[in-house]
């Protein structure tokens, strides 16, 4: 890998900061990623393209010998099956050109997606050839050891994704229930359903057995509806938050995280802000007493991940301008930024 001579902001020693501490500016929305001291990200270059970059437990940041793409990396980092360090995402034949904002962009609005594995210690970078499919896009990808977790839109009904899991190795896929699709109401006797075309997982995150994802679908409000949900790979599944969308005041829970037996997550607010008042921007899920615990940050989440006692966020300081400002900034106006929230 090739250290990018790129300046960051408050570079964090390898012991996690008392107080909130940046660590780089992007121009444009990515998921972030964290494991083990390491984070990912994706930074836009001139070109327009976006870059996979990582930054080690030292501070050291790198991109890797992986072509770029036209849209963020879908990226998550975990143990691979031999133990070390592996980057996860997906890759498009034809990308498509948003890079997301409070939601994430959807990456298998591209077309022929398919998931792929980066051994970051050497380099190496290899498609998932069990996930991977011909008739199918595959994205948001994560792996834990021996198992994988992803996303799949069939060729024939490209508007209905669903998530699955699968050994690393080879073996069948178990396909997931997934979240709510439609919210369907009667009236005498007539049925109206909302529209499940726009439903859809994002950010998964695999941890053992267990999987934590987002997922939103068109509610009775104005906005989308968020949820996070939370399965044990042949066992249960759970909802474990929920977000009503918003009029006014918009709100989406996203970016799910494990850390010692709880699930970390974020709630964005935008637009009229006044209506998030008193409301957490983080919160923490203990799975053994489903117990759920809250925290004040920023409104302005873009992007969340939880390692070493560290809530990572991306935060757009110009908030609703997807980290570009109004007018353009150069460099941009979202910061990758390390917390400690007091939960309680």
């Amino acid at each position: 890998m090739r250290t990018l001579a790129i300046s960051l902001l408050g570079l964090l020693a390898l012991a996690a900061p008392a107080a909130a501490q940046d660590v780089a500016r992007v121009d444009r929305p990515t998921p972030i990623a964290a494991h083990g001291g390491w984070l990912a990200w994706s930074a836009r270059g001139a070109d327009g393209l976006f870059a996979l970059t990582l930054r080690d437990p030292n501070g050291a940041v790198s991109t890797p010998p992986v072509a770029p793409r036209a849209t963020s990396f879908d990226v998550d980092l975990g143990p691979g099956p031999g133990g070390g360090l592996v980057a996860t995402y997906s890759r498009c034949r034809v990308e498509v050109g948003s890079a997301g904002s409070y939601l994430p962009a959807d990456p298998d609005e591209g077309r022929g997606c398919d998931a792929y594995l980066l051994e970051v210690a050497t380099g190496a970078e290899r498609r998932l050839s069990g996930v991977s499919t011909g008739n199918a896009d595959e994205t948001w990808p994560t792996v834990w050891r021996d198992k994988v977790g992803f996303v799949r839109s069939y060729d024939t009904k490209p508007t209905l994704p669903y998530i699955y899991a699968r050994p690393l190795a080879g073996g069948r896929s178990e396909r997931l229930p997934g979240g709510t699709r439609q919210v369907c109401t009667r009236t005498a006797r007539r049925l109206s359903c909302t529209d499940e075309r726009v439903s859809r997982p994002y950010a998964l995150d695999l941890y053992g057995r267990r999987l934590a994802f987002g997922w939103t679908y068109a509610g009775r409000s104005e906005g989308l509806d968020s949820e996070i949900r939370l399965d044990t790979l042949g066992g249960g599944h759970a909802r474990i938050a929920y977000q009503r969308g918003g009029g006014l005041t918009g709100r989406a829970l996203g970016w799910p995280a494990f850390e010692s037996g709880r699930v970390y997550f974020s709630t964005a607010c935008y637009a009229d802000t006044s209506g998030c008042v008193r409301q957490p921007e983080l919160e923490r899920y203990r799975i053994s007493r489903r117990a759920t615990e809250g925290a004040d940050a920023e409104k302005a989440i873009l992007g969340h991940e939880r390692d070493h006692g560290v809530n990572w966020l991306l935060i757009d300081e110009a908030s609703g301008t997807d980290c570009q400002g109004d007018p353009a900034v150069p460099g941009g106006t979202c910061v990758l930024r390390g917390v400690r929230p007091a939960f309680g």
